[in-house]
């Protein structure tokens, strides 16, 4: 009589382990990009949410707030937090401050890396004009200011609009501080092929380059801010 068998042999258990390691294959990626997309969902949320607030804010003070750079460095308590700070004291026009659930991002400024971690940036200023800075800072004349933008360094975690990425070593004229950016040319080919480059787009794959952005008030002239504009108000 025939010993029944009672165990798999090792070619059986070879075939199982690999049909589980193709599943794992296909399903992780798939996750992983889902996470991103609710990232993204919640960034774009919160975004509004503060350009609410902006609005709000300028109804009562004629003005947007001042920038803030988005860092948690014991800077901030000199005004780096100051566009948020103003946001909710001494009136609450946000009732918390909201995170950024793609955490710390970061820059490259002289071969030196920096990072932010995990606050949203805020850009603010006169258009024609220039930037607001911040309350301690003087030479600034973009106050009161008249446009805004909100933004999320996205989820490759690089502050496109500061420094350079290391294989781009032209300097990026679209830094936050600087916004709204009176000395480039609207018109010039070149920068509305950075601007391009600097909104985040997800048709080319949930883990793409550039910010997430979101913006308002009075748009200036040009392709590139039509670009800008079109990218920052979805």
């Amino acid at each position: 009589m025939r010993k029944q068998r009672n165990a798999f042999t090792l070619i059986e258990l070879l075939i199982v382990v690999a049909i589980i390691a193709i599943l794992a294959m296909i399903a992780v990626p798939n996750f992983l990009e889902a996470q991103v997309r609710a990232k993204v969902s919640r960034v774009k949320n919160d975004l509004r949410t503060l350009a609410v607030a902006e609005e709000a804010y300028r109804v009562d003070w004629n003005s947007y707030t001042h920038m803030q750079t988005g860092t948690d460095s014991p800077e901030a308590f000199r005004g780096r937090w100051a566009g948020l700070q103003e946001l909710t004291t001494p009136v609450a026009y946000l009732t918390s401050i909201p995170r950024d659930p793609f955490g710390t991002s970061y820059y490259i400024s002289s071969g030196v890396r920096t990072y932010h971690y995990g606050t949203y940036e805020i850009g603010t200023g006169a258009v024609g004009v220039g930037g607001s800075g911040r309350p301690y800072e003087t030479g600034y004349k973009g106050m009161p200011s008249d446009i805004f933008e909100t933004e999320s360094d996205g989820p490759d975690h690089f502050d496109d609009t500061i420094g350079n990425r290391p294989y781009d070593p032209a300097s990026c004229p679209f830094t936050t501080t600087l916004f709204p950016w009176p000395t480039v040319n609207a018109n010039d080919p070149a920068n509305v092929a950075k601007i391009c480059n600097l909104c985040y787009d997800p048709t080319n794959g949930t883990v793409s380059i550039g910010e997430i952005y979101r913006v308002g008030g009075a748009k200036p002239g040009g392709w590139m801010w039509d670009i800008f504009w079109m990218n920052g108000s979805k």
